[in-house]
């Protein structure tokens, strides 16, 4: 008997460091589970007189603003909150819901205030840890539910601890196994995807399952390039986790049915499955309003409104466009569609437009969609999409 006593805490301990380390014990990159909260935008203040022009002349000008491309948004702060502190930790945010152009900044603890970053199109904004925010509008007062996503595991003491602690041991884990970097891997034409269920959407505790069976639209066309409006230097091992984070928002968030794109990429070229359904089948995302049953949406994880695309970035776009629409017409020729309406599609129902075969989503939406800096990329992306086709003709 005790001897059996005598065993118990080493039993115990033994257990302990089973519970610890069995959910890192994983090929797969390790994920803490995700969390999504929220709570109501308090009131705006009204910037007035001098004080909203002195902040235009601060360098609040909105970003898109001297795109020439009216979306909303532009001009001068006229609505700005006070810091709202979050009910726990947060990696992602944005106003649920909301497709209108705004900006967000956050800050952690007693640290420095992030840039001001604008969003729209029912996008988070991707901060990477922080527990205030603050919001601010041109032209228009937001209001409604503030929607936060932490996919970090860090809304507590104990939860960073702990999922610091399985991610240094998944990370000793997949290099012990010799894993290849699944980026490295792709090839034409088909590229290499990290699956639904490497970026954590099929996990019975904080994924992103669908609401629903998806809806397949009858031939893909067109692609659309989208950016996401998050930070742009993010790590490698947070990108699945900004996915997961945006698929959370998307649908618990503004009520989607999943997240909105087809597929990802992030700034190491490194491409992800995004809505369920078939990668290789006409889903129907929400990535082009009006334009969506006959599209596919492509997003990259950043903002490119001043930053340059990455060149894997850049090449992950072609890739993916090249196997997507390799059916059907060569990808130099133009093609026309039908608008099917929507409150922000640039043309009414009916309306008939000639596009290129790959476009910014800001060709067929009231968005700076993917950026000045990211639309200066298309011509490259629509290149390299050639040359794959052609040489695997």
């Amino acid at each position: 008997m005790w001897r059996r006593i005598r065993c118990l805490p080493a039993l115990v301990a033994l257990a302990a460091a089973g519970w610890l380390a069995a959910p890192a014990l994983s090929v797969d990159p390790y994920l803490p589970a995700a969390e999504d909260f929220g709570q109501n935008l308090p009131a705006l203040e009204r910037a007035q007189g001098t004080a909203g022009r002195l902040g235009a002349a601060a360098g609040d000008r909105h970003g898109a603003a001297d795109d020439g491309h009216a979306h909303g948004g532009e001009g001068p702060v006229s609505h700005r909150s006070a810091p709202i502190d979050a009910p726990k930790r947060f990696d992602l945010a944005g106003i649920a819901g909301e497709l209108r152009p705004y900006e967000l900044r956050a800050r952690d603890g007693d640290g420095e205030w992030t840039e001001w970053t604008e969003t729209a199109d029912g996008n988070p904004v991707y901060f990477g840890g922080a527990d205030e925010l603050q919001v601010r509008a041109r032209g228009w007062e937001p209001s409604g539910e503030l929607h936060y996503v932490n996919v970090s595991g860090s809304t507590s003491t104990a939860d960073r601890l702990l999922n610091g602690a399985r991610g240094a041991i998944n990370g000793a884990f997949i290099a012990a196994a010799g894993i290849v970097d699944p980026a490295a891997a792709a090839a034409p034409p088909r590229p290499d995807f990290v699956t639904r269920g490497q970026w954590g959407a099929n996990r019975d505790n904080g994924g992103c399952p669908p609401r629903r069976r998806a809806s397949m639209g009858k031939d893909t066309r067109a692609g659309v390039v989208h950016h996401t409006v998050t930070a742009s230097s993010y790590t490698r091992a947070q990108a699945p986790g900004i996915v997961l984070g945006i698929c959370r928002f998307h649908r618990y968030g503004n009520g989607w049915d999943d997240i909105g794109y087809n597929a990802l990429t992030d700034r190491f070229g490194t491409t992800y499955i995004g809505r369920a359904g078939g990668i290789g089948k006409p889903v129907i995302g929400a990535q082009a309003q009006g334009f969506n049953r006959q599209t596919t949406g492509m997003a990259v994880l950043g903002t490119h409104t001043d930053q340059p695309m990455s060149k894997k970035a850049r090449r992950a776009f072609g890739r993916f466009f090249a196997w997507r629409l390799r059916k059907g017409r060569p990808l130099s020729d133009r093609l026309q569609m039908t608008s099917l309406g929507g409150d922000v599609n640039k043309y009414p129902k009916g309306k008939k437009i000639r596009v290129q075969r790959i476009i910014p989503h800001r060709r067929v939406s009231q968005t700076a969609c993917p950026g000045n800096r990211g639309v200066k990329h298309l011509t490259q992306i629509r290149n390299i999409a050639e040359r794959i086709q052609k040489r695997n003709r």
